[in-house]
């Protein structure tokens, strides 16, 4: 993992070499429990980086007991200032989860565009998934499941600018940063954070959403609480 990390420091410095660019780890360990899959413990890492011009490139790997995620995201600033009117973007995600534990992987690929400024953040756009048996079976689709269009959206509004020494905000989505959910099943998120120094920042996160497996809800909520930290070079 740190190599693959190492690797894409290096790849994307090659072609942003500028002073004013920003390169973020972030590191979180989160608690589940749902009725479902019972209490689960997930461990995360990401690799950030941000230019000057607002390209955004994420990369990420989440870990459990029974499975695992990789999630992979650039981002195309297209209009605008977020220190100012705001900022208008198109956002390109990829996704893949792996469950041991059904022996099932799913692919996801999505397309949204959003906006952001001092205080709100909002994302709409369109995702594919495609989830299939491990190992991939081809007779006549026997095993596979092909989702051709799901809508996301991500709404959240933070109290303060993101310059402030602490903050705190709430989010209603169908999307986390491992786990992309039909448009019907939400996520309602407190999340927040407090800067320890100009490079260490404490973060968290609790929220509820339905409970179930593979994208299927039933009528009971699942909790979860998210803290980490993070470093800026």
């Amino acid at each position: 993992m740190k190599r693959v990390i190492l690797f894409c420091a290096l790849l994307l410095a090659a072609f942003y070499t500028q002073a004013q660019s920003l390169a973020v780890v972030r590191a979180q360990l989160e608690g589940n429990y749902s009725r479902s899959l019972g209490s689960e413990p997930l461990f995360a890492q990401s690799f950030d980086y941000r230019t000057a011009r607002n390209h955004a490139f994420t990369f990420g790997i989440q870990e459990a007991p029974h499975r695992y995620a990789l999630n992979l995201a650039y981002q195309i600033a297209i209009w605008g200032d977020p220190n100012a009117k705001g900022l208008f973007f198109v956002e390109n995600r990829y996704l893949y989860r792996r469950f041991m534990r059904y022996e099932m992987q799913e692919f996801n690929g999505m397309l949204s565009l959003g906006y952001r400024n001092k205080h709100w953040q909002f994302k709409l756009g369109l995702c594919n998934r495609f989830i299939s048996e491990i190992p991939l079976r081809l007779n006549g689709g026997e095993g596979i499941v092909f989702e051709p269009m799901n809508v996301v959206f991500d709404l959240q509004y933070h109290l303060f600018d993101e310059q402030h020494p602490w903050n705190i905000g709430m989010s209603v989505s169908n999307q986390r940063e491992f786990i992309i959910e039909r448009v019907t099943l939400f996520y309602y998120s407190l999340l927040g954070y407090y800067q320890l120094s100009h490079q260490w920042r404490l973060t968290g996160e609790m929220g509820v959403n339905p409970s179930g497996v593979l994208n299927l809800s039933v009528e009971y909520n699942a909790f979860y609480l998210n803290l980490g930290c993070t470093y800026s070079f």
